[in-house]
């Protein structure tokens, strides 16, 4: 009988600890994988987008019971592109800013238990989806949410407390949009696509969000009073964003949003400047499996 194999794809600059952590959790991995009997090979990222580059190079050289993500949202969402419509399965060893697709598969954030997880887990086949032909597995959007994500992106410093610096910092120059969301003209805060639940870091923009109903939960953020972002805030994180007065829902299978200008947009967090002011969405039912 073959001996299970793993790769593991490990990006050294997410999150806020790992570039440090490297060599350590190289030699956790092979600790853990000696104990359990399987082969481990790591490679590491060395700029955004190489991890599709070094999947595409692996992938056919074993075959692979799992190829692993370490690192953020960001690198899931590179190895997991490779991966989608395929047979082999995506772990997630979570080492960002906010791991939202692991923290809403209930994915262990302590390295060692995500490994045993790992090592012990099954696969489950989940949707994913398409932002103009771009994948994303976790959330997507425009609006508030994009405009931060774009900011974060340049900061040199990562982690969530960077990250609520941002927000706040920009939540008091922002102003809502207008969008035509499926025809329907209207001026919103924010869209989010949300094929999983939330964002990250336990921010919950759609707790009713199904990672297996073959649909996408669109969640609409209308403009508030200043006065109001705590009180939004709150909810996000309590699992209650559903019962404010600003915010709407639609479940659908496909769904576009046009703006009057080239959009700003983010896919797993990813900040992306379009060069069109149309933005299509589309559910890939069943698409992809993730080892939980």
């Amino acid at each position: 009988m073959d001996q299970p194999s793993y790769l593991f794809v490990l990006n050294p600059n997410s999150g806020t600890a790992t570039g440090k952590n490297a060599t350590m959790l190289s030699k956790l991995i092979e600790q853990i994988a000696q104990e359990k009997r399987v082969h481990a090979q790591i490679v590491y990222t060395e700029a955004q987008g190489h991890a599709i580059e070094l999947v595409q190079q692996h992938l056919p050289l074993r075959k692979w019971s799992a190829i692993v993500a370490i690192g953020g949202d960001g690198t899931m969402n590179e190895i997991g592109s490779t991966l989608v419509m395929g047979d082999v399965p995506m772990g997630i060893i979570p080492m960002g800013s906010g791991n939202g697709l692991a923290r809403h598969l209930g994915i262990p954030l302590s390295t060692t238990a995500a490994l045993n997880r790992l090592f012990s887990g099954k696969p489950l086949r989940i949707d994913s989806a398409l932002l103009n032909d771009i994948p994303f597995f976790c959330t997507a959007g425009i609006g508030f949410d994009a405009y931060v994500g774009s900011l974060f992106s340049v900061q040199k410093q990562r982690g969530l407390l960077t990250y609520m610096r941002v927000s706040f910092d920009s939540y008091w120059n922002y102003k809502p949009q207008q969008f035509v969301l499926n025809g329907e003209s209207l001026e919103a805060f924010s869209i989010t696509i949300a094929n999983a639940g939330q964002y990250g870091n336990n921010a919950w923009i759609a707790p009713q969000a199904n990672l297996q109903d073959g649909t996408l939960d669109i969640c609409t953020i209308q403009p508030f009073p200043k006065w109001y972002g705590a009180v939004l805030a709150n909810k996000l994180f309590a699992k209650t964003l559903q019962s404010s007065r600003y915010t709407s829902y639609q479940r659908v299978q496909n769904t576009r949003i046009d703006t009057d200008r080239p959009a700003l947009v983010h896919y797993d967090g990813e900040p992306l400047q379009l060069d069109t002011n149309r933005i299509d969405i589309k559910i890939r039912p069943a698409s992809i499996s993730i080892i939980c």
